[in-house]
């Protein structure tokens, strides 16, 4: 029976897809836990430096030497970039969507420079029909390569404000876009002055600073990279589990009807063999 076959085809073709989603669900959950711990124990030390050389900014701010309004010390070139986080593959629900409708609402209201990494951020911006021209790097979606992040982070350096758009993990059932501006993490006026103190600074205090918001912007670069990797995993769980969870619904669905056919075509015997029946009584 043709309906019946399709019927067996597509429930074999739901199995499948059930096992993929199944195994899929299992790999990012567990990568999740692993990503989860490293990510949390590298934000407490991340905010312990950032600490330390908030109290170097403060007395920076308050120095006799310095105006008060310079709080760059790094060496720049260029005034803005956005970085687009994005990935390599799909099955990370409608999270990178949602991060690139931020970027793309952002950056099309400035001129800044973009750089986008992965190849499904390329595909979006390619295909977005706004022609606007990008710098593109590739990270590895399981483990992204710190010689790759050193190269994002060498190109990036040279700009004064640097803006990441990114996934930020906030619970199993909530990852959602974040913008995160890594180049400037100077207290608020209020801080500045209840934590203001004198310190002695050797070098200098210029030269201290320097190093201190190049290493802050290299750490906060990668914190971010593994904060979005970690929104990834737990987008994926999620939306692989409901994926698994309708070709649950659907293989079941289609069994019923398979069911109900194989009875209707055995009903149909039993009519057909009953109406012969009758029909050789008659004719006796």
């Amino acid at each position: 029976m043709p309906i019946l076959n399709e019927i067996e085809k597509n429930i074999e073709a739901v199995s499948i897809i059930k096992n993929i989603t199944e195994a899929y669900h299992q790999i990012a959950n567990l990568r999740m836990k692993q990503i989860k711990e490293r990510v949390l124990k590298t934000r407490y030390f991340f905010n312990e430096l950032l600490n330390i050389c908030q109290r170097v900014q403060s007395a920076s701010f308050y120095s006799k030497k310095k105006k008060k309004s310079e709080k760059i010390f790094r060496k720049t070139e260029k005034e803005e970039i956005v970085i687009f986080l994005s990935a390599n593959e799909f099955f990370y629900g409608s999270l990178i969507l949602d991060i690139w409708k931020e970027t793309e609402k952002y950056v099309s209201k400035r001129k800044v420079d973009l750089l986008i990494v992965g190849r499904i951020g390329k595909y979006l911006a390619e295909r977005s029909g706004w022609g606007q021209k990008f710098f593109y790097f590739e990270l590895d979606d399981v483990e992204p390569e710190k010689e790759k992040i050193s190269e994002i982070f060498d190109f990036i350096q040279k700009y004064k404000k640097i803006i990441v758009f990114h996934g930020v993990y906030e619970k199993i059932l909530l990852q959602k876009p974040k913008m995160t501006e890594i180049s400037s993490y100077l207290p608020s006026q209020k801080k500045l002055k209840k934590e203001r103190e004198d310190y002695l600074f050797e070098p200098s205090i210029e030269e201290i600073l320097a190093f201190f918001e190049t290493e802050i912007v290299n750490i906060l670069l990668s914190q971010t990279i593994f904060e979005h990797q970690l929104a990834k995993l737990a987008s994926r769980v999620i939306s692989m589990h409901e994926a698994n969870e309708k070709a649950k619904e659907t293989e079941k669905k289609l069994t019923m009807i398979k069911q109900k056919l194989k009875k209707e075509k055995i009903n149909r015997k039993q009519v057909e063999y009953f109406g012969k029946i009758i029909f050789l009584q008659k004719n006796e």
